[in-house]
């Protein structure tokens, strides 16, 4: 059986393993900002659509359409970002 070694794990590497690490901290970063902000625009979204709630309870017609543009734009920025 012959084994091989993969560029990382190759003597010879160019690279040292302290860059590879820093390259898989930046990537936990960056699903970890990734992650928050679809946290924060989940809560955007329930927050928005429990004050359209109460906007209809309170037949305030304007504050439902303030509310109801807003939601509708958080939502489409999220879809463009996808």
């Amino acid at each position: 059986m012959e084994y091989r070694y993969s560029q990382q794990n190759s003597p010879n590497n160019e690279q040292p393993l302290s860059q590879g690490l820093q390259g898989q901290d930046l990537l936990n970063d960056l699903y970890m900002d990734m992650f928050l902000q679809h946290l924060l625009a989940d809560q955007q979204i329930r927050l928005l659509r429990e004050a359209i709630d109460v906007a209809l309870d309170e037949r305030d017609k304007e504050a439902f359409k303030r509310l109801t543009k807003e939601l509708i734009q958080l939502q489409d920025t999220l879809i463009d970002e996808e």
